[in-house]
């Protein structure tokens, strides 16, 4: 199996891996809300508002 880092993507693009990020969620949510928003960066958004939301609610 390859490691990601050796994938190459159209344009001579690669694929990166961020050392030091922890997420707060599971990667089939971060997967399936860039899905339903159309971006990854808007999917973290809402997924960071939601949770505050959500604590604020407890």
């Amino acid at each position: 199996m390859r490691e990601l880092e050796e994938i190459r993507l159209p344009f001579g693009l690669g694929i990166e891996r961020e050392l030091l990020w922890e997420g707060k969620f599971p990667l089939s949510v971060y997967a399936e809300a860039a899905r339903r928003a159309g971006s990854i960066v808007l999917a973290e958004q809402l997924l960071h508002r939601a949770a505050s939301s959500l604590k604020g609610a407890r």
